[in-house]
């Protein structure tokens, strides 16, 4: 073979580098955000699911002391005593939001906790207020948080995903 004909033979079209890179970028960045919003939904997931943990022990612990008297209440060491019901879930509302601080607080129309003596709530949740519950009872709490996708295109064929987690923790 001669140097013109190899020497022909290796010049390229001119553009092509550019017109693939063209082709492939905008699948490229697809992906990358695609990845980026299914770990962001993982993180959310896991969070959720912690937040239902603490919201659970702090319903576990404070449960037997609703409206307490005791002079122990409130006390460096001694037990919190919620006044009524509604301290009990403003208690339970706040151990979830400071789990899931990073992604914004969760309204308290969205964490449903429920105290039973023999099992955990199945099917529709809904709040119900745990008054004076036993020692050895149950407590429930579920946490519910939606979840929107930042990539345009994934975000308008998925959109919106609810994430929730609940966690059943027994009264002490």
């Amino acid at each position: 073979m001669s140097a013109a004909w190899r020497g022909r033979e290796t010049v390229p079209l001119r553009g092509q580098a550019l017109l693939e890179f063209a082709l492939v970028l905008p699948l490229f960045l697809w992906l990358l955000f695609g990845l980026l919003d299914l770990g962001r939904l993982v993180y959310q997931n896991s969070v959720v699911s912690q937040a239902a943990r603490e919201g659970a022990r702090v319903a576990a612990v404070e449960a037997s002391w609703i409206s307490s008297s005791a002079t122990s209440c409130g006390t460096p060491g001694g037990p919190v005593c919620p006044a009524n019901a509604a301290a009990f879930g403003a208690d339970v509302l706040a151990a979830v939001n400071r789990m899931v601080a990073p992604l914004g607080p969760v309204p308290g129309t969205d964490v449903f906790y429920s105290c039973d003596a023999t099992t955990p709530p199945s099917g529709s949740w809904t709040t119900q207020s745990c008054v004076a519950d036993a020692t050895g009872d149950l407590v429930s709490v579920r946490v519910v948080l939606p979840f929107t996708p930042i990539t345009p295109l994934i975000g308008q064929w998925v959109g919106q995903v609810t994430t929730a987690g609940a966690a059943t923790m027994v009264i002490n």
